[in-house]
């Protein structure tokens, strides 16, 4: 069994307005990578408050990172722990990421190093929330944390043994800012000051 985590817990504070809730080909950023990551998972945890345009099911879930606000390493722990536990492979994934279905693809066919694979930006630098991570390898990387709240995902992650996969920025890119929403195709943007 596969599972994934969509971290969509952030203030958005660089655009805003909540980003997720923006709209690509009338969809929203959170749905488009919800849809993509249940092409590749059988479960989803969406660490995030509710969101009235996209509805929990069988196969999605949401659950509240502690404390709120707690920046990505608390939504993938809140995320783990509402996860089965006999999961083999977790995706743990922006929730603005601009091109989803294109990064689920890439760490989908992608060869994993032993506790995993990430994607890796144009620069070479790892992409820790777009990557593939064994489940248990995940799980021990958080047990091993100090804490969780604003604790550095590279910290937490970086030790993991993870295979690096070049990608291009069209696929690594994540939108968090009104110049990169316009860049993604966001509709119905706000005029930025």
């Amino acid at each position: 069994m596969r599972g994934a985590i969509v971290l969509g817990g952030g203030r958005s504070s660089r655009m805003g307005t909540d980003k997720l809730d923006l709209t690509v080909d009338g969809e929203t950023l959170l749905g488009r990578t919800v849809a993509a990551a249940l092409g590749w998972a059988d479960l989803v945890v969406v660490a995030s408050p509710a969101r009235p345009l996209l509805a929990p099911s069988d196969r999605v879930v949401f659950v509240l990172e502690d404390p709120p606000f707690g920046g990505p390493v608390a939504g993938i722990a809140a995320g783990v722990a509402a996860l089965p536990d006999h999961l083999d492979e977790v995706l743990v994934l922006a929730g603005d990421l601009a091109a989803p279905a294109d990064t689920v693809s890439a760490l989908a066919g992608a060869r994993p190093g032993p506790d995993g694979v990430v994607l890796a930006d144009e620069e070479a630098w790892p992409q820790w929330l777009a990557g593939r991570y064994r489940a248990s390898a995940l799980r021990g990387a958080l047990a091993e944390a100090p804490a969780t709240r604003d604790v550095s995902v590279r910290r937490v992650l970086g030790r993991l043994d993870v295979a690096a996969l070049p990608a291009a920025a069209s696929v690594t890119t994540d939108v968090d800012t009104p110049e990169q929403a316009a860049s993604a195709g966001v509709e119905g943007l706000y005029d930025t000051p």
